[in-house]
């Protein structure tokens, strides 16, 4: 739980990365004409594209709630 707040403004960041990581597959694919190789780059361009596209036009207006305040070690409310 806390690891999805820590990281939940960045998400659009990281689909964006991974829409250019995508095009940069696509791009070194189609410069080394690999043979079979190629449609496999070219398949993995694909899925890492449509996830980061996902992940950078989902909708993170709704944020998860901040954390509540800390309890003493002791067990005591305030």
């Amino acid at each position: 739980m806390i690891a999805r707040a820590k990281y939940w403004a960045r998400v659009p960041l990281i689909g964006m990365f991974m829409v250019f990581a995508a095009l940069a597959i696509v791009a070194v694919t189609a410069y080394l004409h690999a043979g079979w190789y190629s449609a496999i780059g070219y398949a993995i361009a694909a899925v890492v594209g449509v996830v980061g596209f996902f992940l950078t036009f989902r909708d993170v207006s709704d944020p998860p709630p901040p954390a509540g305040p800390p309890t003493p070690s002791d067990g005591t409310a305030q």
